[in-house]
């Protein structure tokens, strides 16, 4: 009998120190670097800090809350659907007289019907002060051509104030006469 309890201790505590603590039906929880579950259910069992309780058949479904999107804004775009040319002319400017909080930054890169391999997305404001730059994302624009448009998801507040729009290769950069000159982009902000 002693040897059966000597093994059992013997595999709890090796599974402890590997890190799993599962031993077939059982599993224990740590909290805060101590062994710790429920009080013991056996009422003649003496108390301890380890408490062996059935696990959870890794089998069964569980159900895992949806990711909630929260609710956007489009604060800025100055899209449109006339022919494009490449390198603007003009600053691309925005302004917000609040903070933001900023989801997404979408420039158009249709580039010739070539796209561009994303780059990188940044805000300036008027005292020169720079937010990111983020990475951006590529996707597919009109006719399929890749990567023409650039997404940025910064998930950063930015404070009320007037903005630049810098795009890492502005020679692919598509803007027309109806944007004055100014390169093709869109953001959304979280309401």
């Amino acid at each position: 009998m002693k040897k059966i309890f000597l093994y059992a201790g013997l595999l709890l505590f090796t599974s402890i120190i590997l890190g799993g603590c599962n031993i077939g039906p059982y599993e224990c929880k740590l909290k805060e670097s101590n062994i710790y579950t429920n009080p013991p259910t056996n009422e003649s069992s003496p108390s301890s800090e380890i408490n062996i309780s059935p696990s959870v058949d890794a089998t069964e479904s569980t159900e895992l809350s949806p990711t909630v999107e929260p609710e956007l804004e489009e604060i800025f775009q100055n899209h449109n659907i006339m022919g494009v040319i490449n390198e603007p002319t003009a600053p691309t400017i925005f302004t917000i007289s609040e903070n933001r909080l900023i989801y997404s930054i979408q420039d158009y890169h249709w580039n010739n019907a070539h796209g561009k391999i994303p780059g990188e997305i940044s805000l300036e404001n008027e005292n020169g002060d720079i937010f990111g730059p983020w990475p951006a994302e590529g996707s597919p624009g009109q006719g399929g051509v890749p990567d023409a448009y650039w997404t940025s998801y910064p998930d950063e507040e930015i404070p009320a104030g007037t903005y630049t729009i810098i795009d890492s290769d502005p020679e692919s950069w598509s803007q027309n006469s109806a944007t004055g000159g100014s390169g093709m982009s869109r953001i959304f902000a979280v309401k």
